[in-house]
């Protein structure tokens, strides 16, 4: 932990969660340069299958080619900039609900009503603007930047570290999504997930039904990797959601805005943020199975973890928006434990540190 922090840091400045010109500078120099998830590979099994989601204000689509593998554009028709699809489905051709202008799955322009005798007209010229997509344990993100570092690199040695603790992680098939509006800063969201500082107070129920809060655990990954491991011993006994025997707890949250987290058992799901605005977040709660079922044990965890954990940190979060637009509010120190566990910010001052990287001039 001696490399995580030094004694003394305070938590950071308001402007980092207020100040519109703050968020700009993350806009630019954070989201659009950073691997932003996209969607878990069993969300587009099929060729011509399809799935759009968006960073920030840019819209984009994933999208599964005749060879199998996986391509992402930027979801505008090149004509007059109309998007091209909404939400996901499948299709052979992607067409142009405007003018119906139509590509082909990797992006080329195939048609182009009344172009056909145009002097200068060039299809093979035209084609959808492409951008990098890369998977993490069969999980997709996708990188505005196109001299980005490769995901690999960027999270060394992060999914074989998933990979041992949960072999077939690879193998889930997405099953269960929910989502809700936050009201707040990303930052103040993701804050609140990676420490458990407030789980014994404010998560009773998590606390009692998944983990033992006095083993939970988080800390950066390995030195220079922007990863925050969080672990702690499965809960067990009368108290316990289901039946957690089999392993324990691990997450492994991926800077800036998706976990991945392995409950006791080998139950898969994860968390992943979109900002739409300096105090506007929508966080995004998944579920993944074996075979893609939501069965009546893992239902039981879904509703459980939405009506308590879930539910709780929508309140926590809202209203840590508002205080920190008071004009009462003095940055305190962050409670820093040499030996780490539930009551330390250590994970807190590590992504100060990397949010300071992408927010100051």
């Amino acid at each position: 932990m001696d490399d995580m922090v030094s004694m003394g840091k305070r938590a950071l400045a308001a402007r980092y969660y207020t100040d519109p010109s703050v968020f700009a500078r993350q806009r630019e120099q954070l989201f659009f340069k950073t691997w932003q998830f996209a969607c878990h590979e069993s969300r587009v099994p099929e060729t011509g299958d399809y799935y759009a989601f968006s960073i920030l204000d840019q819209d984009l689509f994933v999208v599964r080619q005749k060879d199998g593998s996986l391509r992402c554009f930027y979801n505008v028709c090149q004509h007059r900039g109309h998007p091209l699809v909404e939400q996901e489905g499948r299709a052979r051709l992607i067409v142009c609900p405007y003018h119906a202008w139509s590509y082909g799955l990797d992006g080329k322009l195939k048609g182009a009503h009344g172009t056909k005798d145009q002097e200068g007209f060039d299809r093979s010229k035209i084609c959808l603007t492409e951008v990098r997509l890369e998977s993490l344990a069969g999980f997709l993100f996708a990188n505005l930047d196109p001299g980005a570092v490769p995901l690999a690199e960027t999270f060394p040695g992060v999914e074989e570290a998933i990979l041992k603790f949960l072999p077939d992680t690879k193998d889930r098939v997405f099953a269960h999504e929910h989502e809700a509006e936050e009201h707040c800063n990303w930052l103040i969201a993701v804050e609140n997930y990676n420490e458990c500082y407030h789980c014994r107070v404010a998560h009773p129920t998590f606390s009692a039904g998944v983990v033992d809060p006095q083993s939970y655990d988080i800390a950066v990954f390995a030195p220079g990797v922007s990863c925050l491991h969080h672990t702690a011993k499965a809960q067990s006994g009368k108290s316990a959601w289901y039946d957690t025997s089999g392993s324990d707890y691990a997450s492994f949250f991926l800077w800036p805005a998706f976990s991945l987290q392995l409950y006791p058992s080998g139950l898969v799901n994860s968390y992943h943020w979109r900002p739409g605005g300096v105090a506007d977040t929508t966080v995004h709660r998944t579920w993944y199975s074996k075979d893609g079922v939501v069965d009546d044990s893992l239902q039981r965890v879904i509703d459980l973890d939405r009506d308590t954990t879930f539910a709780e940190d929508l309140r926590l979060v809202k209203r840590i928006q508002r205080g920190l637009g008071s004009r009462g509010y003095n940055p305190g120190p962050l409670v820093i434990n040499a030996a780490g566990g539930i009551d330390s910010e250590h994970s807190i001052a590590a992504l100060h540190d990397w949010v300071r990287e992408a927010s100051d001039e």
